[in-house]
């Protein structure tokens, strides 16, 4: 594992020296910033944030205060732009909550330079989540494709099972491994935002993609039959304690990193959905190899539904003006800062120019060019309302679904509650 980082290392510092000479790279000033995310230095992905962040020092000579919150980084962020002492830089995950911030006047639109590398280098697709009334704001700095199933290819290898491609055949797979004294899947309940995917998942594959644009938008009610109906359909697998690990109070109990290591390490359960990160963390948790380890399929069809992705992903954006805050912008938004970003084998970049050859393996490199090829892709919905509603631990559509799970049959219920929260959230 050590030789895996020291190898990693080097990669990154071959990148920062072509930064350096990169003209749509940040400018070089020094000073200090402080950037808060909701990853702390010990999560795998926090420590290649972090890598990143050393790279833009030793381009720039600003260095930077790393601030890893967790969860409740809503909160927290809330609290410091009220008491006046922002961070320099926040890394978000909910374009609501970068609504909530421009309203407030607590977020500084990005320079001409950054304007002009998300030209060169992005969709408009991802400018476009990160401007607010007509006004540009942040950069994306990495993307993720939430549509994945990883599984242990050995199990799969000696059961002879094929990777499912419709709901149907999903249940049928589970039922073989429990049949054969295995574990299906291991869920993260405890970390809500999981159960968002799962659910999202399900309901742009079960009511299309224009109801998942109205249910965002509460154009329609959580309370509507095709949310029953989503989650019915998601009762049959994750609330279905013989295919969970440690059933519904298990999975309640897991966190994120934690279902990663169930499957790859321990060998508790057999599958994990989720982001394509998975496959890093993987790999730096469990040591287990793509293709050998661990492979993945796409979240299935569900009654003849079409291809769709869930994706997400992570904007930066400058609550002050430090000068470095803004360098740090430039930086991210340039193609070797995105390369560097590619670099850690943590993260997949929404940057269209970065070299694919980077990513680590044909695995992760089939994971960014099928988000970057998708046909349907629908944003994660909880990141889109809201940051009170659809990115706050224990509350609203994370809070809701963990209520859900804990107890399905109390469905109405459950819906009336995070019904009353999205109205209370829409003002």
């Amino acid at each position: 594992m050590r030789l895996v980082r020291v190898i990693a290392l080097f990669a990154v510092l071959a990148l920062v020296a072509a930064a350096c000479g990169d003209d749509d790279g940040a400018p070089t000033g020094g000073g200090e910033i402080e950037v808060m995310w909701i990853r702390g230095a010990d999560h795998p992905e926090g420590q290649a944030l972090i890598e990143v962040l050393d790279a833009f020092t030793a381009a720039t000579g600003v260095e930077v205060n790393y601030n890893g919150v967790g969860d409740d980084l809503a909160t927290i962020l809330s609290t410091r732009v009220t008491g006046g002492d922002p961070p320099d830089v926040a890394i978000l995950a909910q374009p609501g909550l970068l609504r909530d911030l421009v309203s407030r006047g607590a977020a500084q639109p990005v320079s001409q330079t950054v304007q002009d590398n998300m030209s060169a280098n992005y969709a408009q697709v991802w400018a476009d989540l990160a401007t607010v009334d007509g006004t540009l704001y942040g950069v994306y700095f990495k993307a993720g494709n939430k549509s994945l199933v990883f599984y242990d290819v050995q199990v799969f290898e000696d059961l002879n099972i094929t990777p499912p491609t419709t709901w149907d055949e999903w249940i049928a797979v589970s039922q073989t491994l429990s049949d054969n004294g295995y574990t299906a899947l291991a869920v993260a309940g405890a970390d809500g935002w999981t159960l968002s995917d799962w659910f999202e998942n399900a309901y742009v594959r079960t009511a299309g993609p224009d109801n998942y644009d109205a249910l965002t938008n509460h154009e329609i009610p959580w309370t509507d039959q095709s949310v029953k109906d989503s989650l019915a359909v998601l009762e049959e697998l994750i609330a279905n304690p013989e295919f969970v690990a440690g059933g519904r109070d298990g999975a309640l109990a897991t966190g994120f990193v934690q279902s990663i290591t169930t499957v790859f390490a321990t060998g508790d359960a057999v599958m994990v959905e989720g982001p394509g990160d998975i496959a890093g963390i993987a790999k730096e948790e469990a040591g287990a190899e793509v293709g050998t380890d661990l492979d993945f399929f796409p979240f299935p069809s569900i009654d003849g539904s079409p291809p769709a992705v869930l994706g997400g992903g992570d904007v930066a954006v400058a609550l002050t003006d430090n000068p470095g805050a803004m360098a740090l912008l430039e930086f991210l938004s340039s193609t070797n800062g995105g390369e560097i970003v590619v670099g850690t084998g943590s993260f997949t970049s929404p940057n269209m120019n970065v070299d694919l050859s980077l990513y680590a393996d044909d695995l992760t490199r089939s994971i960014a060019e099928g988000l970057v090829s998708a046909e349907v892709f629908v944003f994660d919905l909880s990141d889109l309302v809201p940051a009170a509603f659809g990115g706050t631990a224990g509350a609203g559509i994370w809070g809701g679904l963990q209520n859900w799970l804990q107890n399905p049959d109390n469905v109405d219920a459950v819906l009336a509650q995070v019904e009353a929260e999205a109205a209370a959230a829409q003002g």
